[in-house]
């Protein structure tokens, strides 16, 4: 199955709805790291959340889902642009035993924060507690408060691949009743069809009796996105005198990217380069 998120929307009700199955794209993401099970577990169904919130992007720019909380999870983010590429990594207390945690554990006195940043205009954030059982109660829980749009999430994954599906309510959905209706036949999936199942199948097994619009089925990829100049400019915030220091003691500054764990090594003689450059940039 290729990676994809499909958007439909049953017209007669005004209500919308997305699925998606992520395998080649959420092994990419993960396979760089040493994430305990739980924790890579997580960031893979943070990432099918985000790319069904992205499909809702209408200009260029991207839209992330941030994790924090003072418990075993420090911190869990996953970016994904207009073009339906994604990136995600996750920082975590590595001595904690998670063999028995729960999500309420892992994110005790936590806060998810999802953010919309175009690349022109404003950019717009929304937090909420992270105080639902799990991250897909979560993510319904903003919708219902901070955007009031009555919404459901199913998430399914393995250590392989991920699945989710969103429904939500268009400002136009006729009942209460119908969306009731919708979530009553989504509640039927068995994560065992949902891990084996392409989602056209997986649609038609749950709204064949439906009037069901298919909009689009888009391809997801993973797409880090860091560049030698990139993290060149992330080194620079260091100031000079400490950048200085460390090449006096270490002859050269290394640097891993934190989401694709990518190596970079720059000597002085980068460094003045990437300092000439900047200098000509803000001449012109």
């Amino acid at each position: 199955m290729s990676d994809t998120v499909h958007r439909f929307i049953f017209d007669d009700y005004g209500i919308r709805g997305e699925v998606t199955n992520l395998t080649e794209s959420s092994q990419k993401m993960i396979q760089a790291h040493q994430y305990p099970t739980f924790i890579s577990d997580l960031l893979q169904q943070a990432a099918a959340v985000n790319v069904l919130l992205a499909t809702t992007l209408k200009f260029e720019g991207r839209i992330s889902i941030q994790l924090q909380s003072q418990s075993s999870l420090r911190m869990l983010v996953v970016q994904t642009s207009h073009q339906l590429g994604f990136r995600g990594m996750a920082q975590f207390d590595e001595q904690a035993d998670y063999s028995k945690m729960t999500f309420k554990d892992l994110t005790k006195d936590g806060q998810m924060c999802i953010t919309i940043e175009p690349l022109k205009g404003k950019r717009y954030q929304g937090i909420v507690s992270l105080d639902g059982e799990n991250l897909a109660q979560c993510v319904e829980n903003y919708f219902n408060q901070s955007e009031q749009l009555k919404t459901r999430i199913w998430l399914f994954n393995n250590q392989q691949q991920v699945f989710g599906l969103l429904l939500q309510a268009l400002p136009d959905m006729d009942s209460e009743a119908s969306f009731q209706h919708l979530t009553h036949l989504a509640s039927t999936l068995t994560e065992q069809e949902c891990l084996s199942v392409d989602s056209e199948t997986i649609l038609h097994r749950l709204f064949h009796q439906e009037a069901i619009n298919n909009l689009s089925v888009d391809n997801i990829e993973f797409s880090c996105g860091c560049s030698r100049e990139k993290m060149l400019d992330s080194l620079m915030l260091l100031g000079e005198e400490e950048i200085s220091q460390i090449l006096a003691e270490e002859g050269q500054i290394s640097m891993n990217c934190e989401f694709c764990r990518n190596h970079y090594s720059f000597t002085d003689l980068d460094i003045k380069k990437h300092h000439s450059l900047e200098g000509n940039s803000t001449q012109h």
